[in-house]
């Protein structure tokens, strides 16, 4: 497993850093370049390893209910809600997202991306999460970001980590819809719920 968070207040360059599950050294692998990171990224899929990328950006988005899908049909309803993901697709941490699947959506377009805890443990390639500052605490670094994943990953798979039933329809997916719109498979489910978030608690010492 690779666990790689972005930080995007660096700036205007995002900075990212992370490391695999059998290497205790908080910035195995770091960098500021999108080719960078897509380096990292493909090189782990391509050993058969499974990638959680976090990054400390909104990556839902709320959904007027005059906005809100309408029709019926659940491949009209997953393409309207990415229509309305594209006003935020420049934002810092999306954009880079956008270029990181864009990519493995030339070049690895077999790539499953979930921002689903549960599904993305039952053998998703990707699972894209957000990474939460706690409370009181000042910015999100790259480096703590994936200690807490690691540390809380254990908790977070014990408990119940989706949202609820309720907020279907009320938010847009942005990292769901990054991946729908690069060509990569994810549920059409996924692009109405929130993306599993981790808080971060600060660096292990």
């Amino acid at each position: 497993m690779l666990v790689i968070a972005m930080e995007t207040g660096s700036g205007g360059r995002v900075r990212w850093a992370g490391r695999r599950h059998d290497d205790g050294r908080l910035d195995g692998s770091s960098g500021v370049s999108p080719a960078e990171l897509f380096d990292a990224v493909f090189h782990a899929l391509h050993d058969g390893e499974q990638v959680a990328l976090g990054l400390d950006c909104a990556l839902t988005m709320p959904v007027a209910p005059d906005q809100a899908p309408a029709s019926a049909n659940a491949s009209a309803g997953a393409d309207a809600l990415v229509t309305l993901a594209e006003s935020a697709a420049s934002r810092p941490g999306l954009a880079e997202l956008g270029y990181l699947l864009g990519e493995l959506g030339t070049w690895r377009p077999w790539t499953t991306v979930s921002t689903s805890l549960a599904r993305w443990k039952a053998n998703t390639s990707i699972l894209v999460w957000q990474a939460v500052p706690a409370p009181g605490a000042g910015t999100v670094t790259a480096s703590a970001a994936a200690d807490s994943f690691f540390h809380q990953l254990p908790a977070a798979s014990a408990q119940r980590t989706e949202p609820a039933d309720e907020a279907n329809g009320t938010v847009v997916n942005l990292a769901a819809a990054t991946a729908r719109r690069a060509g990569l498979f994810v549920d059409p489910s996924e692009l109405a719920r929130p993306t599993v978030s981790i808080t971060v608690t600060g660096r292990r010492r």
